[in-house]
């Protein structure tokens, strides 16, 4: 049985591995014990050996010193380069796409990486600046630790021109749109296997949320071992995704007046502040959301990116319903009440109906997309209320939009679009 949400402990150690600096530091410790290794390589022989050989090797001690001094004066330089560009562009693409994308661009494994790699050869430049002896010969000069780092830099100036095509791509808009698609298609984390069973109404102790804030994960596993304990069922009623102040209602526990219990029950919660890339599916669809509704604003009028963000939504609508389950038992002790189809899309729908209702092209691309998307649904034998639901929402999309549409020429595609997507799900049907 699956049962994907992250624990408190594993939020944790995603929350500390994905952080933007956990892999640069890694990049950095690994590039200081590298130096440290041809450091005591150089003490070994491996200066002495170079030294012997015919130029360029067997440079001086203050030759060398010269040479370690310009290396950390141009990592320090394409460091700072580096870092200088990326805030730029990021605060240019912000202001134009939606802040909270900035979390999603930085974490990029190639701009943490790069990062990584520059902060790795500052601290190598560094590290071998400090050993080397202009007054020395031999090992002291750190002949093979400066080659080996000459290598290095040469390796970064090549990455870096790499680095920065990428990250003027990354933050394309159209690049945007697609990579959140494609996470939201493929996460299967917010949905779990339920048996199917009545919503249960027992009056029990109240479980309560210990702290304000988005939930982001939920320790199942715990949960239904804490029931099986005591031998009683448990009703979750908000889920992963919901923002809940301190003190809210999440559920019940049966029949049982423990508060000690319930607490230790509310401690499966994990929250954040803010909404961010590690709810999944639930924060990349309002991030959909939002690229589409700043690109119809009248400051930005950007009708395509709206169409693309209709596809993707479309993509993600499919993806998610072969996935979605109904409310139900997990464990045969607690029920599911807030795992929902209805419940993870009717809010980035609505919100995105609203935006696109002034855009007859946007308007009638979105009832196509719902149309399409309830279609391959019904031949992948998702549950037919799914089917209803989205064939509902492309009917409210076409009144909005033929509501606000000026021209009757505009009202008769939408009206058109509805019904050929209303066919064709009614089509599959009957052939079912």
């Amino acid at each position: 049985m699956k049962r994907s949400s992250r624990s408190p402990l594993q939020w944790l150690i995603a929350l500390v591995v994905g952080s933007f600096w956990f892999l640069p530091i890694l990049i950095l410790l690994a590039s200081l014990v590298v130096a440290g290794g041809l450091l005591y390589a150089d003490a070994a022989g491996l200066s002495a050996w170079l030294g012997a050989q015919d130029w360029p090797f067997s440079m001086a001690g203050k030759s060398a010193q010269e040479l370690a001094s310009t290396l950390v004066g141009v990592h320090a330089a394409f460091l700072t380069l580096y870092f200088s560009i990326t805030l730029l562009v990021l605060t240019l693409a912000a202001s134009n796409l939606g802040i909270r994308l900035i979390d999603r661009w930085i974490a990029r494994r190639m701009t943490r990486f790069t990062l990584g790699l520059l902060l790795g050869g500052l601290g190598w430049a560094l590290m071998t600046l400090w050993a080397v002896d202009p007054d020395a010969s031999g090992a002291h000069v750190a002949r093979g630790t400066l080659t080996a780092l000459l290598i290095y830099t040469l390796l970064v100036i090549g990455w870096l021109a790499a680095a920065l095509h990428d990250l003027a791509r990354a933050i394309h808009v159209d690049t945007a749109v697609a990579e959140l698609g494609k996470d939201g298609s493929a996460d299967r984390g917010f949905f779990q296997e339920t048996e199917p069973g009545a919503r249960p109404d027992f009056a029990g102790a109240p479980i309560m949320a210990v702290r304000e804030g988005y939930i982001e994960g939920i320790d199942f596993d715990r949960i239904i071992e804490i029931a099986q304990e005591h031998g009683r069922r448990l009703r979750l009623d908000i889920g992963v995704g919901r923002y809940v102040l301190k003190g809210e209602h999440l559920g019940r526990f049966e029949d049982h007046r423990d508060p000690e219990s319930c607490m230790q029950i509310a401690r499966q919660f994990s929250y954040g502040d803010f909404r961010a890339d590690a709810q999944g599916v639930v924060f990349q669809l309002r991030l959909l959301v939002e690229i589409g509704a700043r690109a119809l604003s009248p400051a930005i009028n950007d009708f395509y990116t709206g169409i693309a963000c209709c596809d993707r939504l479309g993509a993600v609508l499919a993806a998610q319903a072969r996935a979605a389950r109904q409310p139900g038992w997990i464990g045969g002790r607690v029920y599911l009440a807030d795992h929902s189809f209805e419940g993870l899309f009717a809010h980035p729908i609505a919100a995105f109906r609203q935006a696109a209702a002034d855009y007859p092209s946007v308007a009638v691309r979105f009832i196509q997309m719902l149309g399409r998307a309830a279609t391959i649904c019904e031949r992948d034998e998702v549950p037919a209320d799914i089917q209803k639901l989205m064939i509902d929402w492309a009917g409210q999309m076409r009144d909005h939009a033929q509501l606000r549409a000026s021209l009757d020429a505009d009202r008769c595609d939408i009206a058109a679009a509805y019904a050929a997507a209303a066919a064709a799900v009614e089509e599959k049907r009957s052939r079912a």
